[in-house]
């Protein structure tokens, strides 16, 4: 972890646009540890070398960036391949049009609660694109659940300063535990969906 904290100082060090692409790319699929990017541009910012508020920008816009195109990979290429190959996935029509309804529901808190959940805020903006939720109100939410996090982490790096490493590393510990659990459980969820359907189709067969 250590080589990978150093790796992203360098990188972001004074660096406006190096922090934005690092924030797009924490939005996609890519694995970037928010929790070692901007307790540390808050902690620039404390030496002079940020400003707070263009920290806040930077990575609302960053994270607005990666999530529409996560959108779009969902929206444009996840549904049609669904569509067309699913069957061999045991995925049916019926499964996106409860998942279209679900985001239609209940969207706007699950896409702003999995900003705050590692693994899933990677993730959460290709269901929400397969399942074409309204893109005003992906925006909205992703922009509040990305200022708060990255807000959060970002005054947490200026208060404690110098300290802010070691704070991180404590609170990334922790986060890979959640993350642990919160694969542990998709790959639950997946196998239990998978052995159902595949029970399914063999009794139909028979």
């Amino acid at each position: 972890m250590d080589s990978i904290a150093h790796s992203l100082q360098h990188f972001i060090e004074g660096n406006y646009l190096a922090l934005f692409l690092l924030i797009v790319l924490e939005s996609t699929m890519v694995p970037i540890p928010s929790l070692l990017v901007m307790p540390y541009a808050g902690y620039l910012a404390s030496q002079g070398k940020f400003s707070l508020p263009a920290i806040l920008a930077v990575n609302s816009a960053g994270a607005l960036t990666g999530s529409l195109i996560s959108y779009w990979i969902g929206a444009v290429g996840g549904k049609p391949l669904l569509e067309k190959w699913g069957k061999y996935v045991f995925v049916r029509p019926a499964d996106l049009a409860k998942t279209e309804e679900y985001f239609a529901r209940h969207g706007a808190w699950t896409v702003l609660i999995a900003r705050f959940l590692p693994v899933v805020r990677h993730l959460i903006s290709i269901p929400a694109g397969i399942a074409r939720m309204r893109i005003p109100l992906f925006m909205l939410q992703t922009f509040i659940g990305a200022t708060l996090w990255g807000g959060g982490l970002m005054v947490l790096g200026y208060q404690i300063g110098a300290n802010w490493e070691s704070v991180a590393k404590k609170a990334k510990r922790v986060d890979l535990i959640i993350a642990a659990l919160v694969v542990i459980v998709l790959v639950a969820v997946a196998v239990r969906f998978f052995l159902k359907r595949r029970q399914a189709a063999r009794a139909q067969a028979s």
